[in-house]
């Protein structure tokens, strides 16, 4: 099946080629003499016109217009290749599969169990969360399957929990269990005594999720300085991805610290001295005590280019927590072009003015398979030889010029109307 699908790709890549060849095809807005910057790219060997794929490095980030829409790929004779940026956000769709709960029960002193019935073969499912009234727990929990209630085969095992504050606060709650895409008409689910007693389980849902992951690409970060603010009772950890133009979304704080629950904010800077709010509130934690174990120290936020970030930890009247580490992350982007052989490519990048092109490749990528494709990648930024610096406009190279013609101007109209004024007044006649 590989094989024929990689056939696919290489035979449309070939009908690409022919389009891309054709020399009346106007392509996009490019100048050398335009562009900033420009990076090599070692393409990987190909013996045919294939289609590969190239990640945008920080350089490249760094050096570009927001959302890279002034990257373009230049190929021999400066002639500009046809690429199409992917954003790998990831996709999820998940579909309610309608069971029936049968043979609910518990086996003192070994599990809580319950078979979800769907009342026939055939019906695709890979997930079951279970419903329960029960709190401050954590459990194993077992999957199976079967057609015929007699033979069962094990397909998951999972940790479930439910961990609380107080009794109406939860802090952290997961009784789901995924496993592999499975026809089976009854799935049996046992939930582990663990010397804890049953749980109050009340209910069932089946799902199945089809679901395309997230990628993400981690960035270096430096952490430059941590403080306390005292009046705010906070802790402020200043981080510098390095580069402006990096999207980033996914934090994650390392500490030597246990047995906590910290608020959290997040602000982001262009220039480390001026902060905005990206994410307002989120919390990390940290627990190791017999009723529950376990940690969130990481959270998403709206993702932002900003250079650097400063994460809040609100410590209200608890000492600070030590950190000794921040990991940050972002969607992965890549860029996909159909390479010739023999031919080398460069990526210039740079141009503030510049318009996102718009190319056939970017409708014909649903044609093919982009799965393990050879890699390029990018060498050293290099400053553009070519490029010839725009004059910003009269006005905005002198900004005080036309605040100052137009002081004068008021000045010498007010001058004139003074003068009228003064004339006007002469040639009255003198009041009795």
């Amino acid at each position: 099946m590989k094989s024929k699908s990689r056939l696919l790709t290489t035979s449309i890549a070939a009908a690409v080629a022919v389009l891309i060849a054709l020399p009346a095809i106007a392509l996009a807005d490019f100048a050398l003499t335009d562009w900033r910057y420009a990076k090599e790219v070692q393409a990987p060997p190909v013996t045919q016109e294939d289609i590969v794929e190239l990640y945008p490095d920080a350089e490249l980030y760094g050096g570009s217009a927001p959302g890279l829409l002034d990257l373009r790929i230049i190929g021999a004779d400066n002639r500009e290749t046809p690429y199409k940026l992917e954003i790998r956000r990831g996709t999820k769709e998940q579909r309610d599969v309608p069971v029936a709960i049968r043979d609910q029960g518990y086996v003192q002193g070994q599990y809580n169990t319950f078979i979800a019935d769907l009342s026939r073969e055939g019906v695709l499912h890979n997930r079951i969360e279970f419903q329960t009234t029960s709190i401050n727990f954590q459990r194993t929990a077992m999957v199976e399957t079967s057609n015929d209630l007699a033979t069962w085969a094990i397909v998951a095992e999972g940790i479930v929990h439910d961990f609380r504050l107080v009794d109406t606060v939860v802090t952290s709650r997961n009784t789901i269990v995924g496993y592999p895409d499975s026809t089976a008409r009854y799935v049996r689910v046992r939930v582990l005594d663990d010397g804890n007693g049953p749980l109050a389980i009340t209910g069932a849902r089946l799902f199945a999720v089809q679901e395309e992951l997230r990628r993400e690409v981690s960035w270096p970060t430096a952490i430059t300085d941590i403080s306390q603010d005292e009046e705010q009772q906070t802790t402020l950890v200043e981080l510098d991805l390095g580069h402006d133009g990096i999207p980033t979304d996914h934090l994650a704080v390392t500490v030597d610290d246990v047995n906590f629950d910290r608020d959290v904010t997040l602000e982001a800077s262009n220039n480390g001295e001026t902060w905005r709010t990206v994410q307002s509130r989120a919390s990390i934690f940290a627990y190791d005590t017999p009723r529950f174990t376990g940690e969130s120290l990481s959270f998403t936020y709206p993702e932002t280019t900003a250079r650097y970030l400063r994460l809040v930890i609100h410590d209200a009247d608890s000492p600070p927590l030590t950190v000794t580490d921040v990991d940050v992350w972002g969607v992965e982007r890549r860029v996909l072009f159909f390479a010739r052989p023999g031919e080398a490519y460069k990526v210039y990048y740079g141009n503030s003015d510049a318009l996102r092109p718009t190319y056939d490749i970017d409708r014909l990528l649903g044609f093919l398979d982009t799965s393990d494709l050879p890699m390029a990648s990018l060498g050293a930024q290099t400053d553009n030889s070519d490029y010839i610096e725009k004059l910003l406009p009269f006005t905005e190279r002198f900004p005080w010029l036309l605040p100052l013609v137009i002081a004068l101007a008021g000045l010498l109209v007010g001058g004139i109307l003074l003068r009228v004024v003064m004339q006007a007044r002469k040639a009255l006649p003198p009041q009795e």
